[in-house]
């Protein structure tokens, strides 16, 4: 008699078997393939039960057993939030350039700082996606060493995650600090507050020990800058800044993103501070509006486009089977653009009446 010829368990791009999770469950192999591909005869405990083993076992769909609209290319893009305009703009950049190289683009708006969100999103990013560009990653971030733990094809733009080897596209953050901080500086200031970004995101660490450790080495005291960590938001700029608007205010700001810094410049207003011949002002991304001559904000400037554009080509290279080569980092260059929010502080508030206590290259008004 003929033996008929064994049908081996769908295999994982990680090497792990739809056999293996139903031996762990102790249920069938079908029953483990409906629950992953969504089937309504599996109930939705035992569907939770499944899909939490499979992804704790490293387990993805293979591409050819993905339930997939034939002829179709999706890239999911992740986001923390879309109130910032540098990430509506990147956002249209990535788009433009997934589109021109015929990928869809699937948003996923989303901090991804939960391991368990990964669950919910795990049909999507398995039965869909080709490939995901983070947009949002956190130094502490769980879900991003999964995923590559995973095999799931993955650049990181505008943030990085440390030792963890993916492709990395961002600016040299701790630079940008520095020249955010020796602007200021060689204005004259040295009572700066700093406002950055959350601490646990590589843009919020660098930025913000780039700009302190420079000071210091200039030789400024440590106890005459202010340093404070929040969200990427005008709201928390503006609360912020009003703690370093106080009686011994400080006389430069330099905020973590424009938002941060429009969120200052509200804060001077309400105080009746004016900008920059009390306080001056820079921040980071360079918005469209910070341009305009209503703001006028001294901002350091990231290749937006740039960036999006290298992003979605070393994307394209790990889908289309590039996993061997070796993960690269990317690092723009950045354009400090000093517009009306930054002037020499006022002499009387920080060298006293002795203008020789003055940089030399600070003249007095």
């Amino acid at each position: 008699m003929q033996q008929k010829p064994k049908i081996r368990p769908k295999q994982s791009r990680t090497g792990v078997t739809l056999r293996e999770i139903a031996d762990r469950l102790g249920v069938s192999v079908s029953t483990v393939s409906r629950a992953l591909a969504g089937h309504p005869a599996i109930s939705a405990q035992t569907r939770e039960q499944i899909i939490t083993t499979a992804a704790e076992a490293g387990y993805r769909v293979p591409s050819q057993g993905r339930a997939r609209v034939v002829g179709t290319k999706m890239v999911g893009v992740v986001v923390g939030a879309l109130h910032n305009r540098f990430m509506t703009l990147l956002l249209q950049h990535l788009h433009d350039a997934l589109d021109a190289a015929g990928y869809q683009v699937i948003l996923l708006i989303d901090p991804m700082t939960d391991a368990n969100k990964l669950l919910a999103f795990r049909p999507l990013i398995d039965g869909y996606l080709d490939g995901l560009i983070f947009a949002t990653a956190t130094l502490d971030s769980p879900v991003v060493p999964e995923l590559k733990r995973r095999g799931i094809p993955m650049v990181l733009v505008v943030r990085s995650v440390d030792d963890v080897k993916l492709d990395i596209v961002e600016i040299d953050n701790l630079q940008a600090g520095v020249q955010a901080a020796k602007h200021l500086y060689e204005l004259g200031h040295r009572h700066i507050g700093l406002i950055m970004g959350p601490s646990n995101t590589s843009t919020g660490r660098d930025r913000a020990e780039g700009a302190f450790n420079w000071l210091i080495q200039a030789g400024v005291n440590p106890q005459l800058i202010d340093r404070v960590h929040c969200e990427y938001t005008s709201e928390m700029g503006y609360s912020s800044a009003l703690s370093m608007l106080g009686e011994e205010r400080v006389t430069g700001i330099i905020a973590g993103n424009d938002m941060i810094a429009l969120g200052v410049l509200e804060a001077a207003k309400r105080q009746g501070i004016s900008v920059p011949s009390e306080l001056s002002v820079i921040g980071f991304d360079d918005m469209p509006m910070a341009s305009s001559p209503l703001v006028g904000l001294t901002s350091i400037r990231q290749p937006v486009e740039a960036m999006a554009q290298l992003a979605v080509k070393r994307l394209i290279v790990r889908m289309r089977g590039g996993s061997i080569a070796p993960p690269s980092r990317d690092v723009l260059p950045i354009q400090l653009l000093r517009r009306d929010s930054t002037a020499s502080p006022p002499i009387a508030d920080k060298f006293g009446e002795n203008p020789s206590a003055l940089p030399s290259n600070v003249q007095p008004d």
